[in-house]
């Protein structure tokens, strides 16, 4: 079953991760449950899915490790974007770029997503490598205005759909005051259209748990790039 996938305006998902993940913090008052308690099941809520679990975020993040694989899509199914629990998912504004969708797990972003699309010049390559210096010649302005340093990337190649795809993970941090706020991520360029490339991101906050973060990461470099769906042979229209 699949949702609805809006429209929305993000800048790079790393930069949006590094500075959302800084402003972002827990609002809620509700009692909690005891440490080692699971949260009261109405209380995992889009909002919250963390419920009222002494600790939600590593509620939050173990959901993303433990939950089954679903997918939001556009009503015409153009394009069918793979993610745990994905009903508690909101389509959300980040700032500045224009990006094809944008997805935040929790009002307190435990995950982060976002979805771009790249035109090239007609006669221009589109495979995997070609996005890939597409996407990071666009996004190194970006994290440079953020000010976002990494401590560790890895590039791998997969599979997807009988083409190779580039996936870059990494760990980074950015400072804001006093306080340094980590966050691990990756990347997916997919030479999806003949017109244009697809860059589908993600970053997670590491806050108290920095190792459910990585594994969060790893699940969808692992899983999730793979299940990415694209149905029209070239660049879909943009989104109403």
């Amino acid at each position: 079953m699949t949702d609805s996938l809006p429209t929305f305006r993000t800048p790079h998902f790393v930069a949006c991760c590094a500075t959302s993940l800084a402003l972002a913090t827990a609002c809620t008052t509700a009692s909690r449950k005891p440490p080692g308690v699971p949260p009261t099941p109405a209380t995992v809520t889009l909002e919250n899915p963390g419920g009222d679990a002494d600790d939600p975020q590593e509620v939050a993040l173990r959901r993303q490790l433990d939950m089954p694989w679903g997918s939001v899509s556009d009503k015409p199914e153009r394009l069918v974007v793979p993610l745990p629990d994905p009903r508690r998912y909101r389509g959300v504004k980040f700032w500045s770029f224009d990006s094809f969708a944008g997805f935040r797990y929790g009002d307190d972003s435990y995950v982060m997503s976002a979805l771009f699309i790249f035109d090239v010049p007609p006669g221009s390559p589109t495979d995997t490598h070609a996005c890939h210096s597409v996407a990071e010649k666009w996004a190194l302005p970006q994290i440079k205005n953020f000010d976002v340093k990494f401590d560790k990337t890895e590039m791998i190649e997969d599979s997807w759909h009988g083409q190779e795809v580039v996936v870059t993970s990494l760990d980074g941090y950015v400072d804001f005051g006093l306080a340094r706020w980590h966050f691990s991520g990756a990347y997916a360029a997919y030479p999806a259209y003949s017109d244009a490339c697809l860059v589908y991101g993600m970053a997670v906050p590491w806050r108290k748990h920095g190792d459910l973060a990585q594994q969060v990461r790893d699940r969808w470099v692992k899983e999730g790039v793979p299940r990415l769906i694209a149905r029209t042979p070239t660049r879909p229209p943009p989104l109403q």
